[in-house]
């Protein structure tokens, strides 16, 4: 089970860059993609459990660092929108 998460929240990782950009065009979509990123992100330390090999640890590693960098950008266009609204 654990491995099946591990492939799905990279792909869901993947798809969450890719709304992050759709997310320029409508900055109301910020909030629903810090959420799923935080998903995302909590998903891909469960994907740890299913690490078989190294293209699966590589893929969790992957999966948390394009995660936690979603979070931290997409936070800080928030808050800083906030500030200035």
């Amino acid at each position: 089970m654990a491995r099946v998460i591990n492939f799905w929240s990279f792909i869901l990782t993947l798809l969450c860059v890719v709304f992050f950009f759709i997310a320029f065009d409508h900055p109301t979509l910020f909030n629903i993609n810090l959420c799923l990123a935080i998903i995302l992100f909590l998903t891909g330390i469960a994907g740890f459990f299913g690490i078989n090999n190294g293209t699966s640890a590589l893929r969790s590693i992957l999966t948390v660092a394009i995660s936690g960098v979603l979070i931290l950008l997409t936070g800080f266009i928030i808050f800083i929108g906030n500030l200035f609204s």
